[in-house]
């Protein structure tokens, strides 16, 4: 009977070894997006997007004539984006430095607003369990424009506060977790808007691209840089993908997802339907 156990446990641990190395292996190879917009043209309005990798990690994001390349570091870590237009001179640039620990200190984004150009930097700063980002721009003649204070517990994002010159706090959201998925976003001061997401039970694509771009700090990485780039949502540090989200604002938009999955339950396709279907979006996902 020893021996049959001792046998069933080698067989076990073997499967758990080989699951993990294959999801480890798993790298995307693009991304194609098609947005539809019902909300002006009867045949609507159609943007598209494609979204290309390399070696798991992505190396461009093209919208319409819109390109944006990306380049990291010599630890694999995000440490330049750049956004240029076909046919124009407009470009955009956005540097990433970060710490000996990995944790990114300074983020930079030059680009031109109202014909002029301007440079917006957010200094982050830790204080154990206390994460500061102060954000200033190059036109404007004050010490900061936003000073945001993140709360983190056990290696997650808790909680995020504003503070006026005064220090006072103007705004503060709780953010709730349940079964490593951000569920839901709680206005406690000011916006009291309550945010709620639905996540499936399959691996999160997202989370992937949210690894492979941030490394192992990711998950206090994605939530500050998510309100400063466009292309990082703070549920992509989710472990599954979501579903639903609703919202008790009637300026947010609801909007569901259906998946189809590979045989390692990651998602080879999503339809996204927004605004009782005036938008809808088809993402294909292909990996190597």
């Amino acid at each position: 009977m020893k021996v049959f156990y001792i046998t069933l446990f080698f067989i076990a641990h073997s499967f758990l070894i080989q699951s993990q190395t294959k999801k480890s292996q798993v790298q995307l190879k693009q991304i194609n997006i098609v947005k539809t917009n019902f909300r002006n043209l009867k045949s609507g309005e159609i943007i598209n997007k494609t979204i290309l990798f390399k070696d798991g990690k992505i190396v461009s994001i093209k919208t319409s004539d819109v390109k944006q390349s990306f380049f990291y570091n010599e630890k694999g870590l995000l440490d330049m984006t750049v956004k240029d237009k076909e046919g124009s001179n407009w470009k955009e640039v956005i540097n990433y430095s970060y710490n000996k620990q990995d944790q990114i200190v300074k983020f930079i984004k030059k680009y031109e607003e109202g014909g002029e150009l301007v440079t917006k930097t957010v200094l982050i700063a830790y204080d154990g369990s206390r994460v500061r980002a102060t954000s200033k721009k190059s036109n404007i003649q004050q010490t900061f424009i936003e000073d945001i204070e993140y709360i983190v517990e056990n290696g997650i994002v808790i909680r995020r506060s504003s503070r006026d010159r005064n220090k006072q706090i103007i705004n503060k959201i709780e953010y709730v977790y349940y079964k490593d998925n951000i569920t839901r976003h709680k206005g406690l001061i000011g916006d009291k808007t309550i945010r709620n997401f639905i996540f499936d039970d399959k691996n999160s694509v997202e989370l992937l691209i949210a690894q492979n771009t941030f490394g192992p700090q990711y998950k206090v990485i994605v939530p500050v840089i998510s309100f400063h780039e466009e292309e990082f949502d703070l549920e992509s540090i989710s472990n599954n993908n979501e579903v639903s989200f609703n919202s008790t604002s009637t300026q947010d938009i609801a909007t569901n997802r259906k998946y189809k999955y590979n045989a390692l339950n990651y998602p080879i396709s999503c339809s996204i339907i927004e605004d009782n279907g005036i938008v809808k979006t088809e993402i294909a996902y292909l990996y190597e």
